[in-house]
């Protein structure tokens, strides 16, 4: 069977023109999303997506970040069994991956919910924002409630800070 082309995988996520935010809302994802063809994610989602894949699991294109050159920045959305996240992953322009992180979503356990919301700026910064709400719905008085910076990087790495503010000491 042929590999599907690199090009016929990002023709399914449009152009998004920063800035702009990532909710953990279900109302951000098309409410009729295009369908990524089965064999277009074994190729470019699944293999970095390791065991947490189940046949529950999906994954909906959301968009390519606009303002890169030697490299594609997309993002994918994956709804998974109390989890949904914004998945960036960037992509060489051969569609070699080179990074990829959750920048924002929502995950939940019997303890509570972590909810993520992010920025992602016309320099190609992300500020991310994550809240734990226990499971009786305390958020105000958690100590794990913190912002960090990801940047995306002209070689198409991702780095990372926690603000200062945020950091124990």
């Amino acid at each position: 069977m042929p590999t599907p082309s690199f090009a016929e995988f990002i023709e399914f996520f449009p152009l998004l023109k920063p800035p702009f935010s990532l909710l953990p809302d279900l109302q951000q994802i098309p409410a009729d999303p295009v369908p990524l063809p089965e064999i277009l994610m074994d190729a470019y989602i699944l293999p970095f997506e390791g065991d947490e894949v189940d046949e529950y699991t999906e994954y909906i294109p959301y968009g390519k970040i606009s303002g890169t050159k030697n490299f594609h920045a997309l993002i994918y959305w994956k709804a998974a069994v109390m989890q949904y996240e914004f998945i960036l992953a960037i992509y060489s322009n051969e569609g070699d991956l080179l990074a990829h992180a959750i920048i924002g979503g929502l995950r939940s356990d019997n303890e509570g919910i972590l909810h993520s919301v992010s920025v992602i700026h016309e320099d190609l910064t992300i500020t991310i924002a994550e809240g734990f709400t226990s499971a009786e719905g305390d958020l105000q008085d958690n100590p794990n409630t913190y912002t960090y910076q990801m940047a995306i990087k002209p070689d198409g790495s991702i780095s990372y800070e926690i603000n200062e503010e945020d950091k124990k000491e």
